[in-house]
């Protein structure tokens, strides 16, 4: 068990070596760009309307800049995602909720969740415990909220428990009710293991649904 960890554990520095690298390579790229984009619309301010290359030039140029700031941007989220589970030494053994994000489906109120669980700590030790998520909203003139394992379309194998040395994803599709309108989540987290904190985070409904947490 212990000889797995290690592996693991070297894996996943690998893996944040690699991923330092290649957003630094990023960077140079799109500096680069940059002042090619730079030097371009100084050039073009001086042309009469410009030649059709200059102008292709320019536009290759916008689109390609465009491009790598996306590409840049998705390794940055890789990166955050890779710290989390690669935490320093000296932090003690906890759970953190790495995301949480909602997506809507369809116009039947039916919406997509993603939760990631991370561990922080050096142990080789598995966390375990249970989760709660509970969809706070207005329904005729009244607060209800909503446990989001009621709202399930299809119940999901491991249910609310968790148990993971580096991470464990969370992920289903549920219906919200008729005329309820949500305007927070509430996120419970409970481990199991001694010494593991417990901890809950309230995430408003807009927040959630618009970039995720």
């Amino acid at each position: 068990m212990g000889m797995f960890f290690y592996l693991g554990e070297g894996y996943q520095s690998y893996e944040l070596d690699r991923l330092r690298l290649e957003r630094e390579t990023l960077m140079s790229r799109i500096a680069e760009l940059e002042n090619r984009n730079h030097s371009l619309v100084q050039k073009n301010a001086h042309l009469e309307g410009g030649s059709k290359i200059e102008r292709d030039a320019y536009e290759l140029a916008n689109q390609e800049l465009a491009r790598l700031q996306q590409e840049l941007l998705a390794q940055k989220e890789e990166l955050i995602f890779y710290q989390g589970i690669v935490s320093p030494k000296d932090t003690a053994l906890g759970v953190n909720l790495q995301s949480f994000e909602m997506r809507k489906k369809n116009s039947q109120n039916q919406y997509s969740y993603k939760m990631i669980l991370t561990k922080s700590g050096k142990s080789s030790k598995k966390v375990k415990g249970g989760t709660s998520v509970m969809i706070r909203g207005e329904q005729a003139g009244s607060v209800s909220e909503f446990k989001i394992s009621d709202l399930e379309l299809e119940k999901p194998p491991k249910g609310t428990k968790f148990s993971f040395r580096y991470f464990q994803v969370f992920e289903g599709d549920i219906a919200l009710p008729d005329g309820f309108v949500p305007f927070e989540v509430e996120i419970g987290i409970k481990p199991t293991t001694k010494k593991v904190k417990s901890f809950s985070e309230t995430i408003s409904w807009t927040r959630v649904l618009s970039e995720g947490v």
